[in-house]
């Protein structure tokens, strides 16, 4: 597997809570730890607005750095910071990600999946009202130099992605054989946009339905990764399909560590059929979404798939 690239200095360290009442309580032992979104003064729409502001930006600037390594789908989970209860210092912030890589081994079929999580840390030495209007207002909030350090949340994102948790890294075989990745198997523009057409219907229908059902679950930040089929070259056959997805959960420790939990999941998506018949069902017109429509050869649907698999 290949390292992600380097492209800057992991320059943002651990800093210690500033604040009068802060350092006593600190130095007491008795400072208490709440998530940012519970601190009675945050603005919650505002940190959504915040969070969804470094989604965007990270997206922006993914494509030609950290997404040009075998995690091209990197995808951002949760951002969240532990503060102070009192006084609303920030102690720790984590933003989590989760990426994935499958491929089909061209001789066995065998789907191979690797898909670590990331834990990246800042610790900004600010208060949650000024570090959101900090960030808020930035033009770059992603490139934003944090208060009382000498870097960025770029920066620390540099170092953190040469760091994966919990991923099943392999050598792929790429010598000739008989069967091929599903991004792999159509060679026309038409038949490459009709795969991505139907993985694009999955991943939104999910997205629609996720509140009221997996994102009810303590990991409320699920987000669909990638679909890989293995598929037979001369027929275009799906042998096996894995629906891949990523999620975390925030922790705020005693010490005011934010140690969320992060987990992947490889869900097992069965039919019967090619991988035509799989995207022509996916898109075809109707108002039954994608993910709920029975799968080729099939009276479950991608749904059914999941209520075994993710929690």
């Amino acid at each position: 597997m290949r390292a992600l690239p380097v492209v800057g200095l992991a320059l943002v360290t651990a800093c210690a809570v500033s604040g009068g009442d802060a350092q006593v309580q600190e130095a007491s032992g008795a400072t208490q730890y709440v998530n940012i979104m519970d601190f009675a003064t945050t603005d919650q729409g505002a940190w959504y607005d915040l969070v969804g502001k470094l989604n965007g930006e990270f997206d922006s600037v993914c494509g030609d750095t950290f997404c040009e390594g075998d995690f091209a789908n990197l995808t951002p989970l949760t951002f969240s910071c532990s503060v102070t209860s009192k006084a609303g210092q920030v102690k720790d912030c984590a933003w989590t990600f989760a990426g994935s890589y499958a491929f089909t081994d061209p001789k066995s079929a065998a789907l191979r999946v690797d898909a670590p999580t990331f834990v990246c840390h800042v610790a900004p030495k600010t208060t949650a009202a000024k570090l959101i209007t900090l960030l808020a207002g930035s033009g770059d909030a992603i490139h934003e130099t944090l208060p009382g350090t000498t870097g960025s949340i770029y920066d620390a994102l540099v170092d953190c992605f040469q760091h994966p948790i919990g991923g099943t890294p392999f050598t792929p075989d790429t010598s000739a054989g008989t069967y091929v990745d599903s991004d792999a198997y159509y060679t026309s523009t038409a038949g490459q946009a009709k795969w991505a057409a139907a993985k694009a219907a999955l991943v939104t229908a999910f997205d629609n339905i996720c509140g009221d059902t997996f994102c009810g679950s303590d990991f409320g930040d699920l987000h669909a990764l990638q679909l890989a089929c293995a598929v037979t070259k001369s027929t275009g056959n799906v042998k096996s399909c894995t629906w891949i997805f990523g999620g975390s959960v925030t922790n705020i420790a005693k010490t005011g560590a934010d140690a969320p939990t992060t987990k992947t999941f490889a869900c097992p998506i069965a039919f019967h059929g090619t991988l035509g018949q799989l995207a022509t069902s996916l898109t075809a017109a109707g108002t039954q979404d994608a993910i709920h429509r029975p799968l080729p050869g099939m009276t479950t649907s991608a749904y059914d798939a999941l209520g075994g698999c993710l929690p």
